[in-house]
């Protein structure tokens, strides 16, 4: 039987992992139950029993690292706005959608536009991928799955949050927060979206009109809680005032309903 689409992109992600051939990359995920981790940690154990260790790629990385850094900077290692952005070019990813956070996220970027040499070398390093060529195709495979891998987009979500701060700031701006929040929501990523309901547009609608205050940690992580539980269930019926939600997520609730005309849940004793 051949392998479905989902295994298909495992494989593709496994043989980039370890640069083996398909049937080695097929037997090894077979005999994991396509479970990619457990078949990528199976496949480097037995290289070290073999005698065979996995390559050590900090020199190459080290020096691929050098490559995007000014060398005129006084830290050495920071790669600033220019080499960052010539990197992120040199992947091909699209600098306008969510595409550009999947390699910020890998390399742990402080900020959208800079990037460490720590976080390169220990980001690349764990996926084994040492040159710009197989990194290229690995981000390009996770970008075709984030609509359909939770996990991965959650990643993703999560350390957006910390590179889209000015550096030294707890917090985000709204209007910076809903240019991300676009990026994120997007049919590239995952829409904030239900048969009858654009809820980023609602989203969208709310702050701009009604919240004054910026975007803290709790409120960026809640409303990605938020936004997968009313995606399954639009009428909202998992909501309660008496739960832990944040009060903006009550604010939103409320303004919901009053837009959509949506019946308030009933009290009971």
């Amino acid at each position: 039987m051949p392998p479905t689409p989902k295994q298909r992109q495992d494989l593709n992600q496994f043989m980039i992992l370890t640069g083996t051939t398909e049937r080695i990359a097929t037997r090894y995920l077979k005999g994991a139950g396509w479970k990619l981790d457990a078949a990528s940690d199976s496949y480097f154990a037995q290289a070290n029993t073999a005698g065979t260790p996995a390559k050590d790629t900090s020199a190459t990385l080290t020096k691929l690292f050098d490559k995007y850094r000014d060398e005129d900077q006084d830290e050495a290692n920071t790669a600033g706005v220019e080499g960052t952005m010539t990197y992120l070019g040199d992947l091909e990813v699209n600098m306008e959608n969510i595409e550009v956070l999947v390699p910020l996220e890998i390399i742990q970027a402080p900020v959208v536009g800079e990037m460490t040499r720590q976080g390169f070398v220990e980001g690349w390093k764990a996926l084994g991928l040492d040159n710009v060529d197989k990194q290229k195709a690995y981000v390009a495979e996770q970008v075709k799955l984030l609509p359909s891998d939770p996990a991965l987009f959650k990643r993703v979500y999560r350390h957006t949050f910390v590179c889209a701060r000015e550096a030294g700031a707890k917090a985000l701006k709204v209007e910076e927060a809903l240019i991300y929040w676009g990026m994120l929501f997007s049919p590239a990523g995952r829409p904030w979206a239900t048969a009858t309901i654009n809820w980023f547009e609602l989203w969208s609608e709310f702050l701009q009109s009604k919240w004054t205050k910026s975007v803290n940690k709790d409120m960026w992580n809640q409303t990605l809680e938020f936004a997968n539980k009313s995606m399954q269930d639009e009428s909202l019926s998992f909501w309660s005032e008496d739960g832990a939600w944040p009060g903006v997520i009550d604010e939103f609730v409320a303004y919901v309903k009053e837009k959509r005309g949506l019946p308030e849940p009933m009290e009971t004793d």
